[in-house]
């Protein structure tokens, strides 16, 4: 028997036994396990069944698949291997199986209807070691924060890193830049504007707490 254990940091999310032989995992509500963070695809990847082997293929997710830090399309999985997906884990336990779950672990609400994020996983461990800002945003109902991990980060309608949905959004109608060691929203203009606390903005210096807004979509200004 063995068991993958979905991690956020040092937190353990979910246990689940690997009691089938293809195990399909990824953000949609149709993957034997459920991983909820936008920075992973829909069906992100597999982990199969090869004899005695455990095999994790990546699915052509847009972030990729990671194992002791190289980017993977197929890997034979080796007892304590920990598979990185966006911002989480998967340790893999080779002789484990789930305890509070039951076989199989137990699924949650995700959003698999939602864009994905796109993450760049060399900035990402570049600034795991520092201070982090982030935007929080609500998704599916609960509070998720977004780190900007990046020099430029964007949120739009589509080709954005955050997804931004709503009648009259540009593709890009934010950028938030970097500015030392906090950040700077500017507007990309048009119909939608783009405000911060209530005030509509062109460029605007970013302090803790502050709340973007862009037709009705709020993003909070705060330590990741």
């Amino acid at each position: 028997m063995a068991k993958i254990s979905v991690m956020f940091g040092s937190n353990v999310e979910s246990e689940h036994t690997l009691v089938k032989d293809e195990i399909k995992i990824g953000r949609a509500m149709d993957c034997e396990i459920v991983v909820d963070n936008l920075g992973v695809s829909r069906h992100h990847c597999t982990i199969v069944k090869e004899n005695d082997d455990w095999v994790v293929v990546d699915g052509g997710s847009n972030n990729g698949t990671f194992v002791g830090g190289q980017k993977i399309k197929r890997h034979t999985l080796k007892h304590a291997d920990r598979i990185v997906l966006g911002k989480h884990s998967l340790l893999f336990d080779q002789h484990g199986q789930a305890e509070s779950e039951g076989a199989g672990g137990k699924k949650k609400a995700g959003m698999g209807g939602e864009m994905t994020m796109f993450v760049d996983q060399a900035a990402l461990a570049k600034v795991m070691s520092t201070k982090r800002m982030g935007l929080s945003l609500m998704q599916g109902g609960r509070e998720m924060v977004v780190p900007l991990i990046r020099e430029e980060t964007s949120i739009g309608k589509s080709g954005a890193d955050i997804p931004c949905k709503a009648f009259l959004v540009k593709p890009i109608q934010a950028k938030i830049v970097r500015a030392g060691e906090t950040h700077r929203v500017t507007s990309s203009g048009g119909f939608r504007s783009v405000r911060v606390n209530g005030q509509k903005i062109s460029s605007h210096d970013l302090k803790v707490g502050d709340i973007i807004t862009i037709a009705g979509h709020s993003f909070t200004y705060k330590q990741a």
